[in-house]
């Protein structure tokens, strides 16, 4: 009977690990705090902690479009899971999107908290874009065998 747990131990892995490792990298990102930007070189990059703060508006260029990329991501990644326990296509789908869509509320409230950032409506609009985008994507890509 060992072995029947080692394979679902070894699939929930498999399928989940991916998730939960995105899910951690985007909370590392979350927790960067945001201070004043010090005054500089037009095109200077500064740090703060992990995270680069970049000039003008290339910040809200690459900061917007890592949402709409790393919720697409997270969202593909829950329907991969998904499909991988066997879930019909459509369930997995939404669980994609509800787990995506979910985090992103989480990460808002979670930014409330941490010094220079704040909670932003906008962010999680793109959040569910980026999740819509790749589920519909993988969606049309998927093809259940035979």
């Amino acid at each position: 009977m060992w072995y029947v747990t080692r394979a679902l131990s070894l699939r929930a892995l498999i399928s989940w690990g991916p998730v939960l490792a995105a899910m951690g990298v985007m909370f590392v990102a979350s927790a960067q705090p945001k201070p004043d930007v010090p005054y500089g070189p037009p095109l200077s990059i500064y740090f703060s902690g992990l995270m680069p703060i970049f000039p003008g508006g290339w910040e809200v260029l690459i900061k917007k479009g890592g949402h709409v990329i790393a919720f697409g991501v997270l969202a593909f990644l829950a329907m991969r899971a998904g499909l991988v326990w066997d879930l019909p296509r459509r369930r997995a789908a939404l669980l994609g999107i509800g787990l995506a869509l979910g985090y992103a509320l989480l990460d808002e409230l979670h930014q409330s908290f941490v010094p220079g950032r704040h909670p932003s409506p906008a962010d999680i609009g793109l959040d569910l874009l980026g999740a819509l985008s790749f589920v519909s994507v993988a969606w049309r890509a998927y093809r259940p065998g035979p």
